[in-house]
């Protein structure tokens, strides 16, 4: 499985150059990481019928694609638009494998030290197999509108702490630190074996101003080295005013 990076990269290269042809964008151009395998997944791609139903995986994998922030980084429906670095997901989604698919979002995609440019980061330890087969399924069946599967609306004019703490929940946060940023998800590969918290004296003592949470969310942690769940770069995702909004959230936590 040794080429496996080098074969996903190439898959990827062609899979964006079809999308220049037709005018549609591809996948995550950017560099695979080493030594990941991949794994058998179980997908439908059945499309919402005219009677308005759903397939009950591809609406999982809807649900599951706005609930993990697929969508901030690759728009609503994978229809890009939100980075210059993370394309569309429409034509790459027909173009891979099931397999390759599930691959990518167990183990990641690339490496960035640029804190600007963001790049798939490794969910195979936050993730389960289900999700990953419904979200594959979802892909595959072409992205479609599920009903209730969106994030929720920004409270606006109700102050930066209210705003922060939808966006702690839209942008995924709280899938790695949990609720009210207490931790304790497992990252079994990481030196912690949990994912960190933000809260409490060591959190507070290492990120103690606001340029120093911002900069940490801009650059992300732990670039693309699976198995280790790693921070994505948010930099070139969240506005300003947003992380400022996230920063006076985190700031009002145990």
């Amino acid at each position: 499985m040794g080429n496996e990076p080098a074969r996903l990269r190439h898959r990827l290269l062609l899979a964006v150059a079809a999308a220049a042809l037709v005018g549609i964008g591809g996948l995550i151009g950017i560099a695979a990481n080493g030594g990941n395998k991949t794994k058998t997944v179980k997908v439908t791609t059945t499309a919402p019928t005219e009677t308005g139903a759903v397939d009950p995986h591809v609406a999982a994998g809807a649900h599951d694609f706005v609930a993990f922030a697929c969508d901030r980084c690759h728009g609503v429906q994978g229809r890009g638009g939100v980075s210059p670095v993370v394309p569309a997901l429409s034509t790459a989604a027909q173009t891979l494998t099931p397999e390759e698919l599930g691959s990518i979002i167990n183990h990641g995609l690339g490496e960035s030290s640029n804190p600007k440019q963001p790049y798939m980061p490794v969910w195979g330890a936050v993730i389960s197999k289900m999700q990953v087969n419904d979200l594959v399924s979802y892909l595959r069946a072409g992205l479609p509108a599920v009903p209730t599967a969106t994030s929720p609306a920004v409270p606006k004019q109700q102050g930066p702490v209210v705003e922060g703490s939808v966006l702690y929940q839209s942008y995924g946060c709280v899938n790695c630190h949990g609720p009210n940023g207490l931790g304790g998800v497992p990252n079994p590969q990481s030196p912690d074996k949990t994912i960190p918290p933000l809260t409490g004296q060591d959190f507070r003592k290492e990120f103690n101003t606001d340029a120093k949470i911002i900069a940490v969310i801009e650059s992300g942690s732990v670039i693309g080295k699976a198995p280790i769940v790693s921070m994505p770069h948010w930099g070139g995702i969240i506005p300003d005013e947003q992380l400022k909004a996230l920063v006076a959230y985190l700031k009002t936590l145990k």
